[in-house]
């Protein structure tokens, strides 16, 4: 494993729980509700320059659009990791999504939601150790950075006929 590899794995919370496939994470309270947010894995895909969340009281099915984070060239759909309730959407990272890039697992919180299907979807998510040994194989994919120069001298784009 590089240094660089560990340096990203050496970032992940401990006191969290983790959807891979979404790369979002999980803090369960002793209240039943549920904060959520995107792992610090998200910035590969770009600056992000807005956060548009779904309205406080929606009702999300496990792996469908909670909101979406934009960047200059593309959106991310921002995936549930778990089936439930949005009570509520961070403010502050709404109005200021770089909380989001600088600390994921802090500030930069998504959602404060109430799981409706927790005990059949817990299964699904990973603790930091388990985690660590999926994301390991996939980190380097995760990890490339997005294209910002979309022109070579191979894609040129004629306005009149397109591609």
């Amino acid at each position: 494993m590089t240094v660089a590899f560990e340096k990203e794995l050496d970032r992940l919370a401990h006191d969290v729980l983790y959807a891979p496939e979404q790369d979002m994470w999980v803090r369960l309270g002793a209240d039943g509700r549920v904060r959520v947010g995107a792992t610090h894995l998200v910035s590969a895909h770009g600056q992000f320059m807005l956060f548009t969340p779904r309205p406080a009281g929606s009702t999300i099915e496990r792996d469908r659009s909670m909101g979406v984070m934009e960047t200059g060239k593309t959106a991310v759909a921002i995936h549930a990791p778990l089936s439930c309730r949005i009570i509520e959407a961070n403010s502050s990272a709404v109005d200021n999504i770089h909380l989001i890039i600088t600390d994921p697992y802090g500030a930069g919180w998504l959602f404060s939601v109430e799981p409706t299907a927790l005990e059949q979807e817990r299964a699904a998510l990973m603790d930091v150790t388990a985690y660590r040994e999926w994301l390991l194989p996939r980190l380097a994919e995760k990890l490339v950075p997005p294209i910002d120069d979309f022109y070579t001298e191979d894609f040129d784009i004629d306005p009149n006929r397109g591609y």
